[in-house]
C-alpha cells in the first residue's frame, strides 16, 4: 500500500521524534490483528491497543489525567468531552482521506464544537463505524414470526430466561421506544422519565437470563443456545448470520437504534501527529473493508463494501423505511447521564 504524499512528508519530518508506539482506545472488534500489522509494517509505530467496552472508561481515563493519543466516544457522548476541555481539534489537512467520510453522517451537529455549542466550529470528531441496534434471532429455538417483531419480544414471559440484553443503557433507549418516550425527555425531565420506564426496567431484569457485557459472550451465548433471543449491535448479528443462517438479525418495528463512534484525540495526547496518520491510514477504503469483513461492522467510509468479495451484501443494506425509522441518541447534559447510570445500576444489578 502507498501513503499520499502529505502523508510521506508528515512521517519525514517527524523521522528523529516518531514514537515507538501509540496508546489507541477503541471498541471491541474495531482493530482487526490484519489491520494492526499492515499500519506498524508501514509505519514503524507500534499499536499499543487497549478495549473498551463503553465510553464512559475513556472519559474516567481522561478525567483522572490518563493518557491516549487516540479515543473513539460513541457520538452521544462527545459532547462531554468538549464541555471538559479533553480533546483537540483535527488537523483535516492532513487527514486526507476524510473527504471519503459520508458527508450526512460527517455533518452531524456534535462533530463540530466552537468553544461553547456544538454544531459550528473546528471538527473534533470523525464518525468511523456507523451501526444499527436490533434484535438477533436463533428462529429453529423461536418459531413465531420474526417479521413484525419488537422489543417487546424480550419482554416475553413464555421465554424467561432465553432471552438477553446488554448490560448498558441501551436496555433503557429500548424501553422508552418500546413505550413511544422521545429520548429527548431525559434532557428536559430526566427523573419523572426514568420513574416512567422503572416497572418494565424491572420486568426486563426479571426476564433475561442476563444482561451481557461484551459481543464475545453474547455471542457464545446464541451459539450454545442458552439464549434465543436477545438485543446485539448490528455487527454481532451479521456474523451471527454467517455463522448459521438460522441467526436473524432484524431491526425492531418501533425502530433501530442508530449510533455511530468516532474518532477523537485527546488534547494531552503525547503524539497528536502521528494519531493524525493513524486516522487518516483507518479512513482508506480497503482498510475499512478489513474491518467490516473481520467484525461485520458497517464504517462509514464510501466504497468500503465495494472492494469486499467474502461477504453479502444484502446483511449490510438498510431499506428506505428502516433508514428513516432510526433512531438517534441525543448528547444528554452530565447530569441527567449520572441520573441515568444511577438508575441502570440500580435495577440492573437488584
Amino acid at each position: 500500500m502507498l501513503f499520499s504524499f502529505s502523508n510521506l512528508l508528515l512521517l519525514a519530518g517527524c523521522n528523529k521524534t516518531t514514537p515507538k508506539k501509540l496508546d489507541v482506545y477503541v471498541w471491541e472488534g474495531y482493530l482487526p490483528e490484519s489491520v494492526v500489522d499492515i499500519f506498524e509494517q508501514e509505519t514503524g509505530i507500534k499499536l499499543n491497543i487497549k478495549y473498551v467496552y463503553e465510553t464512559g472508561t475513556m472519559l474516567s481515563l481522561l478525567k483522572g489525567g490518563g493518557k491516549a493519543d487516540i479515543i473513539m466516544p460513541t457520538h452521544s457522548r462527545v459532547s462531554q468531552f468538549y464541555e471538559a476541555n479533553l480533546v483537540q481539534p483535527l488537523d483535516l489537512k492532513n487527514i486526507s482521506n476524510f473527504e471519503k467520510v459520508s458527508k450526512p453522517i460527517r455533518e452531524q451537529p456534535w462533530a463540530k464544537w466552537d468553544g461553547s455549542q456544538m454544531g459550528s466550529g473546528k471538527t473534533y470528531a470523525i464518525p468511523y463505524v456507523f451501526g444499527t441496534s436490533g434484535l438477533v434471532i436463533n428462529t429453529s429455538k423461536y418459531i413465531n414470526s420474526i417479521e413484525d417483531i419488537g422489543w417487546e419480544v424480550l419482554f416475553d414471559t413464555g421465554l424467561k430466561g432465553r432471552v438477553s440484553s446488554i448490560d448498558y443503557i441501551e436496555s433503557l433507549w429500548l424501553i422508552l421506544d418500546l413505550n413511544g418516550i422521545p429520548r429527548e425527555n431525559l434532557i428536559t425531565d430526566t427523573q419523572v422519565t426514568l420513574e416512567k420506564i422503572r416497572p418494565d426496567t424491572k420486568a426486563l431484569k426479571n426476564n433475561v437470563l442476563k444482561f451481557y457485557k461484551t459481543n464475545n459472550e453474547i455471542t457464545d451465548l446464541m451459539k450454545n443456545e442458552e439464549v434465543w433471543v436477545s438485543f446485539i449491535w448490528d455487527g454481532g448479528g451479521r456474523k451471527l448470520s454467517q455463522f448459521d443462517p438460522k441467526f436473524k438479525y432484524v431491526l425492531s418495528t418501533s425502530g433501530g437504534m442508530a449510533w455511530a463512534d468516532t474518532f477523537m484525540i485527546p488534547k494531552e495526547a503525547e503524539n497528536p501527529a502521528e494519531a493524525t496518520l493513524f486516522i487518516d491510514f483507518m479512513l482508506k477504503p480497503d482498510i475499512a473493508a478489513i474491518l467490516t469483513i473481520e467484525s461485520g461492522f458497517i464504517t462509514t467510509v464510501e466504497g468500503a463494501l465495494d472492494t469486499t468479495e467474502d461477504i453479502n451484501k444484502d446483511l449490510y443494506s438498510l431499506t428506505e423505511d428502516e433508514l428513516a425509522n432510526l433512531k438517534w441518541s441525543p448528547n444528554l447534559p452530565p447530569e441527567s447521564w449520572s441520573a441515568v447510570f444511577e438508575f441502570w445500576e440500580e435495577l440492573s444489578t437488584q
